[in-house]
């Protein structure tokens, strides 16, 4: 794995179903339009782009609008052959994000950076070629422990793995027990 692996602090992260119940309780009356989904070649990859705009309707000049992109086919299981939902909802946590539901509401210190940059060494250990064995059936099973525990589903704790560690071809069981261990140790914060 070659490049700089960055780290994120997923700790203060709102998902989107959250960042609409927000939305959706400040304006009751809210609209969100899907526009007609477009599939785009770049460099000879396939991308179904979804735009999603998002009306205040109880204030109609507070509106948003975002785009994503899905790689097609997807990578993984989780992605293959849902990237048109995958990216609606990415397109709606970012509108959602643009109008202020749900995003952090502060900029991270140098002492915060500072602090992660500990971590970000163990996630690049963990990626590293010598740290290839499989995880155990209780690394596995403590990890989901640790998820369910912040109420996330499979999907959540396989998107916040492939975020982590920067990597969308894997899966719970396929970790390696160095990546298991980052995950756990960023489960833990």
């Amino acid at each position: 794995m070659g490049g700089l692996l960055v780290a994120f602090d997923l700790s203060n992260y709102v998902d989107v179903p959250a960042r609409l119940r927000m939305a959706l309780e400040q304006y009751p009356n809210m609209s969100v339009l899907e526009h007609p989904v477009q599939v785009r070649e770049v460099d000879g990859k396939t991308y179904i782009e979804v735009t999603v705009e998002v009306i205040c309707n109880d204030d109609a000049d507070r509106r948003a609008t975002a785009s994503a992109w899905e790689i097609h086919p997807g990578h993984t299981p989780y992605t293959k052959e849902s990237e048109m939902m995958n990216s609606s909802t990415s397109a709606l946590g970012r509108a959602l994000g643009f109008l202020g539901f749900g995003i952090a509401k502060s900029i991270a210190s140098q002492d915060e950076v500072r602090a992660r940059q500990d971590y970000t060494e163990k996630v690049k250990a963990a990626n590293s070629p010598d740290s290839h064995g499989s995880a155990t059936p209780k690394q596995i099973g403590f990890l989901k422990s640790l998820a369910r525990g912040k109420g996330w589903d499979d999907l959540q704790l396989l998107e916040y793995i492939h975020r982590l560690l920067q990597v969308d071809d894997v899966i719970v069981e396929t970790l390696t027990a160095g990546q298991c261990s980052a995950v756990i140790d960023g489960l833990k914060k």
